[in-house]
């Protein structure tokens, strides 16, 4: 009995263990071709950048509003400021952590 006939035979009995040996034997073939995802330095700190500046110019901007339409100069300003620092290092240290874990 040939190998195509066997195959085509399992298949017929539980096609999910013939697909299962097709994928580890795949899988086995491509491990040396894997790609690495870790990403470089630079752009690891350009990441965290952004996230603490977006999160910095958020809470100024709705600390100037809160300034504008309640009338609290200069302390909704200073309030938003001291939040978008929280938030930026929150999100930061919530960034770094997924690095860390891949």
């Amino acid at each position: 009995m040939t190998n195509k006939n066997r195959i085509s035979q399992e298949a017929q009995k539980d096609p999910l263990k013939v697909f299962d040996k097709k994928l580890k034997a795949l899988k086995s073939d491509n491990k040396g071709h894997e790609i690495e995802k870790s990403s470089s330095g630079m752009a690891t700190g350009l990441k965290y950048a952004s996230e603490f500046s977006a999160a910095v110019l958020v809470g100024a901007f709705f600390g100037y509003l809160a300034d504008k339409y309640i009338g609290t100069t200069p302390w909704g300003l200073l309030v938003g400021l001291i939040f978008g620092f929280g938030a930026g290092v929150i999100n930061v240290i919530r960034a770094a952590k997924e690095g860390m874990n891949g």
